[in-house]
C-alpha cells in the first residue's frame, strides 16, 4: 500500500537493451564532441487525455554511466518504467518534474500548456544545462540551445529518461485521482478517451479535473451547474491537486466510520501517513467552516479516532502519522487563492 516503501527488484536486461542504449547515446555523444557536456532531455506525458494535468520532465544523465532498458516510455512495461523511474531519480545528475493543470490547459491550449510545463521542468533543474534535447516541441526562452527531435524519446537516452519520469509521475497522479473520483476509472485509462471513460462522462458529467475544452462534443446536450455541494467538492479537489503535486499518494477519500466520523483524505508520502481535513471560505463569508479557523476539539478527536481505526485495519499502527488541517481561501471568482496547512493538535 505504501508504494514508496516497497522494495523494487531489478529489471531483466537483455543484449537488445544494451545495444539500444549504445544506439541512443549517439545524439548526446555528438553534442559532447561539440563542447556541450550538461545535456538535458525533456519530454511530456498527458497531451491527449480528457482529464488531468500535462506533466513534463527534464533530466541530465551523468556522462559515462549506463541506464540500460531506456526506451520510449510508451513502449515499456509498467514494471520496467517504475524500476527505471527510481533508478533515474537516484542516479541522474539532475532531474525535475513540472505540471500544468487542466484549468490552465483550458485557459490557453494544450500546446502552450505543454510548453509551459517543459519550461518549468528545465528551470527546475538544480544544474543549468549547456544544451537541451526535446521531443518534437520547439521551445524558446533559454540562453542555451534547445533542439527539437522528432521521436526523440526513442532516439535519445536523455529524452527517454525524461519520458519515463513524466509518464510514471502522471500515471501515479491519475491513480490518486481515481481514489477521489472512482466512477471514471482514471486508474485504468489515466484520463484518455476510452469507451468506458466517455460512457462515464455522459452518465455522471465532468468532475473538476476534466478538460472542458476537450469534452464539449461528448457532453453536447448536458449543462453542468455548480451547486454549494459542488463547491465543497471543488475545495477538496484543489487540496487533492496540491497534495498530489507534492508527491502524496491518496489512499482514501472521505473515509468514514459509522457513528464515529469521517476524514477527507488519507495519504502516504515518503513513508509517512497524512490525515487531512479540508475547510474552505469565500472572500466575504464563513461558509464551509471558515478557512482561517481551527477544528473544535471534538472534531479533532473524531478525526483521530477514525484515523486510528483505519491504521489498525490496515496493519499500519507502527507507521509515522501526521494530522493536517487544510484551510482553503477562495477569491471573488470562486477560485482557490491559497491553501494553508496547519497541524491538528
Amino acid at each position: 500500500m505504501l508504494s514508496d516503501a516497497i522494495p523494487r527488484p531489478p529489471i531483466r536486461i537483455t543484449q537488445r537493451d544494451i545495444d539500444r542504449f549504445a544506439e541512443m547515446s549517439q545524439m548526446e555523444a555528438a553534442l559532447r564532441d561539440d563542447g556541450f557536456h550538461l545535456i538535458a532531455g525533456v519530454d511530456e506525458a498527458g497531451r491527449g487525455p480528457l482529464a488531468g494535468p500535462v506533466v513534463a520532465a527534464a533530466c541530465i544523465l551523468p556522462e559515462g554511466e549506463a541506464f540500460y532498458g531506456l526506451n520510449d516510455s510508451k513502449k515499456m512495461t509498467e514494471k520496467r518504467r517504475e524500476a527505471l523511474f527510481h533508478e533515474i531519480r537516484d542516479r541522474a545528475r539532475a532531474w525535475s518534474v513540472a505540471m500544468v493543470t487542466n484549468l490552465d490547459i483550458d485557459r490557453f491550449n494544450i500546446l502552450e500548456a505543454t510548453k509551459e510545463a517543459m519550461r518549468q521542468a528545465l528551470r527546475g533543474l538544480r544544474e543549468k544545462p549547456d544544451a537541451a534535447l526535446i521531443d518534437a516541441v520547439a521551445l524558446e526562452g533559454f540562453d542555451y540551445p534547445v533542439i527539437a527531435e522528432i521521436h526523440g524519446d526513442a532516439r535519445c537516452n536523455a529524452i527517454a529518461a525524461a519520458s519515463v519520469l513524466a509518464k510514471v509521475t502522471r500515471d501515479a497522479m491519475m491513480k490518486s485521482w481515481d481514489t477521489v473520483y472512482p466512477v471514471y476509472g482514471f486508474s485504468s485509462h489515466k484520463g484518455y478517451g476510452t469507451k468506458e471513460h466517455m460512457e462515464a462522462l455522459r452518465r455522471y458529467g465532468p468532475c473538476p479535473i476534466h478538460r472542458a475544452s476537450f469534452i464539449g462534443s461528448i457532453l453536447e446536450d448536458r449543462k453542468e451547474k455548480m451547486t454549494s455541494f459542488d463547491r465543497g467538492k471543488y475545495i477538496e479537489c484543489r487540496v487533492a491537486e496540491d497534495l498530489i503535486a507534492k508527491g502524496h499518494t491518496i489512499l482514501e477519500h472521505r473515509y468514514a466510520i459509522h457513528r464515529i466520523g469521517e476524514v477527507d483524505f488519507i495519504t502516504s508520502h515518503r513513508g509517512v501517513i497524512s490525515i487531512v481535513e479540508c475547510k474552505g471560505r469565500g472572500p466575504s463569508t464563513s461558509v464551509f467552516g471558515g478557512a482561517d479557523g481551527s477544528l473544535r476539539s471534538d472534531q479533532a478527536g473524531r478525526i483521530r479516532r477514525v484515523a486510528e481505526a483505519w491504521l489498525q485495519a490496515n496493519s499500519l499502527t507502527e507507521t509515522p502519522v501526521e494530522f493536517w488541517f487544510a484551510a482553503v481561501d477562495m477569491d471573488e471568482s470562486g477560485r482557490t487563492a491559497c491553501i494553508h496547512y496547519t497541524p491538528i493538535e
